[in-house]
């Protein structure tokens, strides 16, 4: 089981132990306000949700992570990356969700530095990455450049209206 850690966070790797904490967080309309698919609906499309990443944990030996703050021992979101199909490749798509409790204090930055890293050691050192957002979402596009990704406007509008993508130097070296 991969554990990432920092002085301030925890990441583990998903568990159906953290399925109500992370349905709190994805049936939270605020905490969903950008998310394509919106919040969750029930508790049984959360479970959905960490059987997928439990999978792709298995299949793939990377996936998203459950954020776990360590002062509090509190489940406060969610991060990672998993593969998904590009262009005729494979990159990585980096995700993040943060219980808006939670937000604006450094916690998603510091998680994903953590995840990038782990990639770099383990899987990839120069891995390719995506993040996908809508074009209002300047919190977490602030965030993916604060990462090291950019937006590319070539790919503006590319799965849905009003979506933006960044991209790290990887996808284009």
């Amino acid at each position: 089981m991969v554990i990432l850690e920092n002085n301030r966070l925890k990441l583990v790797q998903p568990d159906l132990q953290y399925l109500e904490a992370m349905h709190r967080i994805h049936a939270d309309p605020s905490t969903n306000r950008y998310n394509p698919g919106g919040p969750h609906e029930s508790i049984e499309q959360t479970r959905e949700m960490l059987l997928n990443w439990m999978d792709d944990w298995t299949r793939d030996e990377i996936g998203y992570f459950i954020m776990i703050e360590k002062a509090s021992n509190d489940v406060i979101g969610m991060c990672g990356v998993r593969y998904r199909d590009w262009q005729n490749g494979r990159i990585f798509n980096l995700a993040y969700r943060l219980d808006t409790a939670y937000t604006r204090k450094g916690y998603t930055k510091e998680a994903n530095e953590l995840v990038l890293q782990y990639i770099h050691d383990t899987i990839d050192t120069n891995p390719k990455i995506v993040a996908r957002t809508k074009y209002n979402n300047i919190p977490s596009i602030k965030t993916a450049e604060a990462l090291g990704l950019a937006l590319n406007p070539r790919f503006d509008n590319f799965e849905e209206p009003g979506d933006v993508y960044l991209f790290n130097k990887g996808c284009f070296a």
